[in-house]
């Protein structure tokens, strides 16, 4: 794998576009009937749901490469080498486990909902690791945690085929100052409309 692959799921992405597109129309509207005075006055509480919908549901994602996975949640990223993976699972979402024992959980990739959970079939989850039962519906790769967890799987594998060596430690994991930073703004500009 040359190119990374970028995992983030369509229906976050489509749910994003929506209410910023909501968002966008109610600000235009805003602008045109009240003015640029009133959009700039009360438009803030607008801004902030168009923020957190991309937040919420783009700015995740889970990237595979050939050297590390990386999972960036809502605030913090994690970079893991291949050598520091320990475990992959997917019961309440792609789940990695790191040799010192630490848990990624990652945001883009939950565990299916009841409905799909109810839907999915034993010849969906028959190739994924694991012995009898132990297969669950957040394994199968139509799932969005199993999509992920197979890819991540799949990598390492082929890292550990190669000869990659299990090595502890080296997993680095940074904060989105700037997703904070502009949270906390828009946060307080909508309060500040709002009072």
């Amino acid at each position: 794998m040359s190119q990374p692959v970028v995992f983030r799921p369509r229906g976050g992405v489509i749910l994003a576009i929506c209410a910023i597109a909501v968002c966008v129309t109610a600000l235009v509207f805003m602008a045109v009937s009240d003015g640029l005075g009133s959009l700039a006055r009360w438009g803030w509480p607008i801004v902030l749901v168009a923020w957190l919908a991309y937040l919420l549901y783009v700015h995740p994602r889970v990237t595979v490469t050939d050297g590390f996975v990386e999972v960036r949640n809502l605030v913090r990223t994690h970079r893991v080498p291949w050598g520091d993976v320990d475990e992959v699972d997917s019961r309440y979402a792609l789940t990695i486990t790191t040799r010192s024992g630490a848990r990624i959980r990652a945001w883009a990739a939950p565990a299916p909902g009841a409905r799909q959970a109810l839907s999915t079939r034993r010849e969906e989850v028959a190739g994924v690791p694991g012995e009898g039962d132990s297969r669950r519906p957040s394994d199968s790769e139509s799932s969005l945690s199993g999509g992920a967890a197979a890819l991540v799987r799949r990598t390492l594998e082929t890292y550990r085929r190669q000869g990659g060596a299990d090595l502890e430690g080296g997993t680095a994991t940074t904060w989105n100052i700037p997703a904070l930073v502009v949270t906390v703004a828009l946060v307080a500009a909508a309060l500040f409309s709002l009072a």
